[in-house]
């Protein structure tokens, strides 16, 4: 009896719960189906996976309508919105303007990602190289092997395409090689990152994300012509383009569509942040597929000059007028350019003789300041070759002797010899430097470093004045100071500023006292400063120093200022004379290489 019960509950349960499936399937029987295509270009599993909040959201909120998600491909979606074999499309901003241009799709919503900046400013690409890699630039990129996902890729492909022509470098022409490996975009940054190819395009974020999760390692890989767009926390080498759009067909029912936009708008924020938002503008898109010559500007490609002609034959006919009349113009415009262009070319020969007498006059001033200055040194310079002569006198008559005794040791001839060969050297390097400067000419405009060059006019100026005491300053790194300038016209300007030191030392009795020579970076430039202490400038007479031919002294040519002054700024330079509590400091300042 108790089998024959429980067989008998068993039964009724069976009973029960076939009854129940068969109202639930009923139910669902009676729900319209509505289909959206969704563009899964990652595949169909983690196309459900990523959009599965939003079909359940939709299939709570608006429980008579069954929302079916349909993954396809670029083929099959282009196939599916022409066949109508959905009723609204999710899929990237690319692929839905070519839709709307083909085939009247209109967007609903667009999605408010948390990664974005807007709606509007949410995606774009990032091309991007090893860390260690030599490319810094996306134009870098001409003649290298260059991964993306697919042709049709937005974000993997199309963005950053537009940006390689914008920095003159055609995808199709200029690249080495363009490879196309398809989807997970996470297998090119691993691509690049294992050196199997120069870079790669990947969507904005891509990166970050996958440094977060552990696979990749911070700093491994690095964008190309980072942009910098404030509040945009991912690196780009693009601009940024809309979200994706939520789009309904053009058969679609609008009160279908108008609830189902209320739904998605009303939609609270996904785990991951993200909501929809009111429609956005997809100009920009348009402004690429122009430039790329792709979607509805695929034509502009294969045009025939038949076609482009009829086209714009009225257009045409018009030019044609006004060649004629534009020919006929010229002839006369010709005539009048020839009659002008002669008087010019006179004009211009005319300048270009003066300048050349100009130039001719000022090296012939520059040379007369070099030889005032050597002028004034003669003396001391007499003596410095002097002591090394009389040293090669000695030595030799030394040998002489030696020779003459018979007493021919090779150690004391060996060392009689090279220290007469020293001594020669000295009174040979010494004359070099008196016959560089000298010279009349400066040498050629070139990059020179600045301190080697203040250290040898001074070395030159204790030739002539071995009694000056002059103490050097520079900055530790001064021998990186590097300006453009004609080295000799600048050695003229510092032994002019320690030639006028010593002399206004030597007018208050003490030429001993120590010249301060200074070497410093200044605003984008470096400052050479010579300080004494001879009392001062007058101030009645400050104001002239910089004149031609006024001078103070009693025997002066009133050159040297003159002169420095326009050696220094014809190289882009100032040159200034301050007062101090002992003295006067005379600097001059001149650009660095860079900015000259």
């Amino acid at each position: 009896m108790s089998n024959l019960l429980r067989r008998f509950f068993v039964l009724a349960a069976a009973v029960l719960l076939l009854g129940q499936a068969g109202v639930c399937s009923g139910g669902t029987a009676t729900r319209q189906e509505i289909r959206v295509g969704v563009l899964a270009d990652k595949g169909i599993e983690n196309a459900e996976q990523e959009w599965a909040y939003v079909f359940d959201w939709l299939n709570r909120r608006l429980p008579e309508l069954n929302f079916a998600l349909v993954g396809l491909d670029h083929p099959g979606m282009r196939r599916a919105v022409r066949e109508g074999s959905v009723h609204f499309v999710i899929t990237n901003a690319g692929n839905y303007s070519e839709l709307e241009h083909s085939d009247g799709v209109t967007r609903l919503v667009t999605l408010d990602s948390p990664l974005g900046i807007s709606p509007t400013q949410a995606v774009g690409s990032a091309v991007i190289v090893r860390a260690e890699s030599p490319l810094r630039e996306l134009a870098d990129l001409s003649g290298k092997h260059l991964l993306a996902a697919s042709p049709d890729a937005f974000c993997c492909y199309q963005i950053a395409a537009r940006e390689l022509l914008l920095a003159g470098v055609d995808p199709d022409r200029d690249l080495g090689r363009l490879e196309f490996v398809g989807f997970p975009i996470q297998a090119i940054a691993r691509a690049v990152k294992e050196g199997r190819a120069d870079a790669g395009i990947v969507k904005t974020c891509l990166i970050e994300q996958m440094v977060a999760q552990g696979e990749i390692e911070p700093g491994a890989l690095r964008v190309l012509s980072p942009r910098q767009i404030p509040g945009f926390r991912c690196q780009t080498s693009s601009r940024l383009y809309p979200d994706w759009p939520f789009a309904a067909l053009g058969h679609t029912d609008p009160a279908l569509a108008k609830k189902v936009a209320i739904a998605l708008l009303e939609m609270p924020r996904t785990p991951e942040g993200s909501q929809w938002s009111t429609p956005a503008h997809y100009d920009i898109v348009d402004d690429l597929f122009r430039d790329l010559r792709i979607g509805r500007y695929a034509t502009l490609q294969e045009e025939t000059l038949a076609a482009l002609l009829q086209r714009h034959r009225v257009g045409l006919g018009i030019v044609a007028i006004l060649l004629i009349a534009l020919v006929v113009h010229a002839v006369r415009v010709d005539y009048l350019v020839k009659r002008r262009t002669r008087e010019l070319n006179e004009m211009h020969a005319e300048k270009e003789r003066l300048a050349a007498a100009m130039r001719e006059r000022q090296s012939e001033l520059e040379h007369a300041g070099r030889m005032a200055i050597l002028g004034g040194m003669a003396s001391a310079i007499a003596h410095e070759l002097k002591q090394p002569l009389a040293a090669i006198a000695n030595y030799a008559r030394g040998i002489e002797r030696r020779v003459a005794a018979g007493r021919l040791e090779a150690e004391p001839l060996r060392s009689g010899c090279q220290e007469i060969e020293r001594q020669s050297s000295r009174a040979a390097q010494t004359i070099e430097k008196i016959r560089s400067f000298a010279r009349k000419g400066g040498g050629s405009v070139r990059a020179v470093s600045l301190a080697p060059l203040v250290r040898e006019a001074i070395d030159l100026f204790r030739v002539g004045r071995p009694d000056a005491e002059i103490v050097w300053r520079a900055d530790a790194d001064s021998d990186r100071y590097r300006v453009r300038a004609d080295a000799i016209q600048l050695q003229q300007v510092v032994l002019n500023l320690l030639q006028n030191a010593f002399e206004a030392q030597a007018g208050r009795g003490n030429p001993a006292q120590p010249i301060e020579v200074s070497l410093s970076a200044e605003a984008l430039g470096y400052r050479v400063v010579v300080c004494d202490q001879g009392g001062g400038v007058d101030e009645a007479y400050r104001a002239r120093l910089f004149e031609p031919f006024f001078t103070t002294k009693p025997e002066g040519l009133g050159l040297g200022l003159s002169l420095s002054k326009g050696i220094v700024e014809s190289h882009g330079g100032s040159l200034q004379l301050r007062n101090t509590q002992t003295g006067v400091c005379a600097s001059f300042w001149l650009p660095e290489e860079e900015s000259a």
